[in-house]
């Protein structure tokens, strides 16, 4: 009973601190990794001493295990078959280049080959955890260094198997019988293998006749079982529990079932895997830190610039553009969570003494804390030093009121291709090298370039510019580039993306015109097909979401700081704008047929006329459906040509979009419909 009340305290404890750590580094944009080694050090022995280590041993190891466990889902074999030159090719050449300077550096300076090749197995690794994080935060998972950051880790993950198989015949557990630690390794190899393979054909098949029963319960003892069972049988060959879960997660990574086995068991991993790195951080020993702080932070130093420069050359050999080659050999400088795995099994067995731990564990802990900091400088740094240089010839002449783009993305494209139809004049500033020198190719008026730079700015004469689009996800770049914009041209009409409502107001008051928040706009297009599914008329639909749209804005958002435009002027401005990304929407959706339902409104151009006056079928390839007359449940379906529509009916029409957007002014009653019916065009069919 006391061991029981020892853990739940101890939990508590360590949940509690965790809380108040991981709120107060929010603040400060600190990763949750991070938070939880602060934490560890705080309630550890070495800090306020309230818990002991292995009070929360079980947990961690717990966590650990199903840490593995969610990578292996994560790494299909078809992702690696789509990233293979990335994965095998720069994964090899990064994992060797820097195994192998780390082995020879260890070993000038004493260490045995072993020892030095443990270290070097160490070091080679990064962190999935953290990068990852911070790439899918600011966006750039999809980016040209977060697909290469990505393959890399992808390998370094995968290697973690061998090398865990090695630790036996690193640390000479078998007498130094060379050949005897050989055979060892390959027969883990081969039974490692066979499980696997056996795994990947037996596991979806039972996972199919699991979610069958349409039972939540079993689903979950299903993974439980898997998940622990495949590690089971796998340590029974002397592989770690955390090594099995990870294969035991890659059998099932190619089933349809993944993404719901990582659904189920993730609220349980995050804080079970948080224990384990409390418990990392639990184990580090600040007398030891601070007594030795000045070499660790030289040590630290050395070895981002040490992985830095490998990393670096391991990209760049597979022909990468230099600027993504810097921005992935940044982001993966430091050393991984798959390295505490790695070092833990290392103490255990003897390759590592607790002194060469301890500096390990240090200066992990500060690689993993310097990483969101320098990835975030560099991009400065890269614009800066390494910037493609634009030649002034190469700059399409542009005239008076043109409009910039900054972005090049699914949403800079649109707009782009909105104004190239509306022959509209625009200039394109993007940061991605590989984007500009192709689209540049294709006849693209495009230009390398940071849009908070006011020298990139003037050189897109952002001071006869009319409008600048900004479409980047990452909104400390967006605020620089509207403060830019703003101060340069006070006349100018900004608008620009936010990912959150929430983050609106600042915008507007750092100069913004109009915000179009990704989260608000996804709330009104749910609300819009919630709408539509109920039948509503389309007039009703508008004015609704025009509401929603309202209150979203007015619930996070103040009044908003003046600019020098004049209401009418900007209003016109952004107006024109949404209408020509409509017209481009409807052009890429003009061949979809829709059913959609009008009403008739009082003063309306087809208000008190036949069907046969109207010529819908005629002049826009437009058919009525149906007739709803106003406040009679039942409708005229396939109504004739007599039928006159009055006030309040709700027709039932269908079309094509773009027809649909064409007629719909004849059912208004404001200014925009009072328009004469067309006449009925004589090449058309006459029976509408």
């Amino acid at each position: 009973m006391e061991d029981e009340v020892a853990l739940i305290s101890a939990l508590v404890v360590v949940l509690a601190c965790a809380l108040v750590v991981l709120l107060i580094g929010r603040k400060f944009r600190l990763p949750f990794i991070i938070g939880y080694f602060l934490t560890g050090i705080i309630v550890g022995p070495f800090g306020l001493g309230l818990i002991a280590e292995s009070e929360v041993s079980m947990l961690a190891e717990l966590g650990v295990i199903l840490l593995m466990f969610t990578i292996g889902l994560e790494i299909s074999l078809k992702n690696l078959l789509a990233m293979k030159k990335i994965v095998l090719i720069g994964g090899m050449l990064q994992l060797v280049i820097t195994t192998v300077a780390v082995l020879g550096v260890m070993m000038a300076v004493g260490f045995s080959f072993s020892v030095a090749l443990f270290i070097g197995f160490l070091v080679a690794h990064s962190s999935t955890a953290i990068i990852m994080d911070l790439y899918q935060r600011s966006g750039e998972v999809d980016s040209r260094h977060g697909k290469i950051a990505l393959g890399l880790l992808i390998f370094q993950d995968l290697n973690v198997v061998p090398m865990m198989l090695a630790v036996p015949f690193l640390a000479g557990t078998d007498g130094g019988d060379l050949v005897s630690s050989i055979v060892s390794f390959v027969s883990g190899l081969v039974i490692m293998l066979i499980i696997l393979v056996a795994a990947i054909y037996l596991v979806p098949k039972f996972l199919r006749h699991v979610a069958l029963t349409r039972s939540g319960e079993l689903f979950v003892i299903s993974i439980v079982v898997i998940c622990f069972g495949i590690a089971w049988l796998m340590s029974l060959n002397g592989v770690s529990l955390a090594l099995g879960a990870f294969l035991a997660g890659i059998a099932i990574s190619g089933s349809d079932y993944s993404h719901e086995v990582v659904g189920q068991i993730m609220p349980l991993r995050d804080i079970l895997t948080g224990i384990f790195f409390v418990s990392i951080g639990m184990m580090l020993n600040l007398g030891y830190l601070w007594e030795h702080l000045l070499i660790i932070i030289i040590l630290a130093v050395l070895l981002l610039l040490g992985k830095f420069v490998f990393n670096f050359i391991s990209v760049k050999a597979l022909g990468v553009a230099t600027c993504a080659a810097i921005h992935s050999a940044v982001g993966l400088a430091q050393i991984g969570e798959f390295s505490f795995i790695l070092g833990s099994t290392g103490l255990a067995s003897g390759i590592l003494t607790e002194e060469i731990y301890q500096i390990f564990l240090a200066i992990s802990i500060v690689t993993m804390a310097a990483t969101p900091f320098l990835v975030q400088l560099a991009p400065k740094m890269v614009n800066k030093y390494f910037a493609p240089k634009v030649e002034e010839e190469e700059k399409q002449v542009l005239e008076a009121d043109h409009e910039i783009i900054v972005g090049y993305g699914l949403a800079g494209q649109y707009v782009a291709k909105a104004l190239k139809r509306m022959e509209i004049p625009y200039i394109i500033l993007e940061l991605n090298a590989e984007t500009v020198s192709r689209e540049r190719a294709r006849g693209e008026n495009i230009i390398y370039g940071d849009a908070s730079r006011e020298a990139v700015l003037e050189f897109a004469e952002i001071r006869t510019a009319k409008t600048i689009v900004i479409t980047i996800p990452h909104m400390d770049a967006v605020k620089g580039i509207i403060t830019a914009a703003r101060r340069m041209n006070p006349q100018i009409s900004i608008i620009t993306r936010s990912k959150f409502i929430s983050e609106t107001a600042e915008l507007y008051h750092l100069g913004a015109d109009e915000v179009i928040v990704d989260e608000r706009e996804s709330a009104i297009q749910i609300f819009r097909r919630i709408l539509m599914s109920k039948n509503m008329p389309v007039q009703d639909i508008e004015q609704f979401s025009k509401e929603i749209r309202t209150e979203l804005y007015n619930k996070y958002i103040e009044v908003p700081q003046k600019t020098s435009i004049p209401d009418r002027d900007r209003t016109t401005i952004l107006d024109s704008l949404r209408v020509r990304a409509k017209q481009a929407d409807d052009r890429l959706s003009s061949e979809m047929a829709k059913v959609e339902q009008v009403r008739v409104e009082e003063g309306s151009v087809v208000c008190g006329k036949k069907l046969c006056e109207i010529h819908l079928r005629a002049n826009y390839g437009i058919s009525v459906l149906a007739v709803k007359r106003h406040g009679e449940a039942d409708a005229v379906v396939s109504p004739d040509g007599e039928t006159i529509l009055m006030t309040g009916d709700t027709v039932v029409v269908i079309g094509e979009s773009r027809s649909l957007g064409k007629m719909l002014p004849l059912f208004l009653c404001d200014g925009e419909a009072f328009c004469e019916l067309p006449a009925k065009k004589e090449n058309q069919n006459p029976a509408a």
